[in-house]
């Protein structure tokens, strides 16, 4: 990979045990970052992200935390519907996982429609797919209409799709979001995509980029974005 960019998470008020976890101070992280450039220039270009959590009562900090960093990408996501995140049992607790999975597409939704785009990028899109008994792995498949609302913001507020691979070493059978997503995302127009691959932990780095590129280039996408001082640069897969 000629370049590698660091999206770590930042969460406004994330609930329970995990309270305060997500919170990332720019400053700090920032100059980590500056050294880490410093220190690999010539042999692979480090760039400096966050990932950010949306939610529709915090999106005035959150557009204001964006703004006020030098960032070279920013990733926006949906890690808690309802206040509560799919990764925690609690999730799913008292409803069947359709009504859950719903639930979370709903808010994804409800943020993309109340948010102005100071992000560049969706985060996986169906990450909500990772949890739970995962009776439903498509979203297309099971709600058309909501997702094409989904997607129709994606493309009309001119952000991209993060294409994340993450949720393969958890055992999806393949990328967020899924190809139905994908291919009709290039049908509405959409054309802006980056790879990530949630890695967590080094070994993950770059996880099953080669083949998601071949399933990319079959859906009809020729390019992915890599993102520098939150403008795009565009590659061939």
């Amino acid at each position: 990979m000629p370049a590698l960019c660091f999206t770590d998470h930042m969460d406004f008020d994330y609930p329970g045990e995990k309270k305060g976890e997500f919170c990332l101070d720019p400053k700090p992280y920032l100059t980590a970052m500056k050294k880490l450039r410093e220190e690999y220039d010539g042999r692979i270009a480090v760039r400096a992200g966050v990932e950010i959590g949306l939610e529709v009562p915090y999106q005035k900090q959150i557009t204001d935390y964006i703004r006020s960093s030098d960032w070279d990408f920013v990733i926006g996501s949906i890690h808690l519907a309802g206040r509560l995140d799919p990764y925690q049992d609690s999730y799913f607790e008292g409803r069947d996982s359709r009504q859950a999975y719903l639930a979370y597409f709903e808010a994804t939704w409800k943020c993309l429609a109340a948010f102005e785009p100071a992000f560049d990028v969706l985060g996986h899109l169906d990450y909500v797919f990772r949890c739970g008994d995962r009776a439903v792995t498509n979203a297309w498949s099971e709600w058309p209409d909501l997702m094409d609302e989904i997607l129709k913001l994606v493309v009309d507020k001119g952000l991209g799709l993060d294409v994340n691979t993450g949720g393969m070493k958890k055992g999806l059978v393949c990328q967020h979001p899924h190809d139905d997503l994908l291919k009709r995302y290039r049908e509405l127009g959409g054309e802006r995509i980056t790879f990530g691959s949630d890695a967590h932990s080094p070994e993950h780095l770059g996880d099953r980029f080669p083949e998601t590129g071949e399933r990319l280039k079959a859906l009809g996408f020729r390019y992915y974005a890599s993102y520098r001082a939150r403008k795009p640069e565009y590659y061939p897969l």
